[in-house]
């Protein structure tokens, strides 16, 4: 420690003191070395940004998938839980669509709302369909059966959720009907999809 004070103290100690201090100024980037950086980071960001889209849209049509086929299961839970008749309804108006579950009320015979989900609640560009097109509604008895709709109208089978805004969506299909094979179950409707593969979608 002595020599570094001994040496700062004389003129060459100085000196060097006030390269030390150029060589630190001069450490920066330059008005180029910036420019480059921006533009590798743009043409990174040109070649992954679709992809990037894509990826969100996908997981879009897996939220709502899941919350899908989590409100056809809350609705079957409904019926069972309280021995009585439960509804899945679903609205697939897009984005400020989404699905109810309703129990029926003993006391004056209609349907009460339980719970409730909307698709822009994560999966706002989301598109659902039905089959049969028209049908929006399930009912479950106490048994967790379905059984036909009180107001005649066709029973839902299953409803598929794609995104129109993706240029390869990955759709997925919520199954309602637990007396089939394939049960109440979120399946990948694409034919490339095995036939052994868990993830299949039962022959409809």
């Amino acid at each position: 420690m002595v020599g570094e004070w001994e040496l700062l103290d004389d003129p060459q100690g100085r000196l060097l003191q006030l390269r030390s201090m150029e060589s630190a100024h001069n450490a920066g980037f330059t008005l180029i070395e910036l420019l480059i950086a921006v533009s590798i980071f743009a043409f990174l960001l040109m070649i992954a940004g679709p992809q990037y889209a894509d990826f969100m849209g996908n997981m879009q049509i897996r939220n709502g998938g899941e919350n899908t086929l989590n409100g056809v299961r809350r609705a079957q839970a409904e019926a069972i839980r309280n021995n009585s008749q439960a509804q899945f309804v679903l609205d697939p108006t897009p984005c400020t669509g989404g699905w109810q579950v309703l129990r029926l009320n003993d006391e004056t015979t209609a349907f009460d709302a339980v719970e409730s989900y909307v698709f822009s609640d994560g999966a706002c560009k989301v598109t659902a369909s039905a089959a049969p097109s028209a049908a929006t509604i399930v009912t479950f008895n106490g048994m967790g059966r379905i059984v036909p709709n009180p107001d005649a109208s066709a029973t839902l089978r299953w409803i598929e959720i794609t995104n129109t805004n993706v240029s390869t969506p990955r759709k997925l299909r919520v199954l309602v009907n637990p007396q089939t094979p394939g049960g109440i179950k979120l399946c990948d409707p694409d034919p490339g999809v095995a036939s052994d593969d868990p993830r299949v979608c039962p022959a409809t």
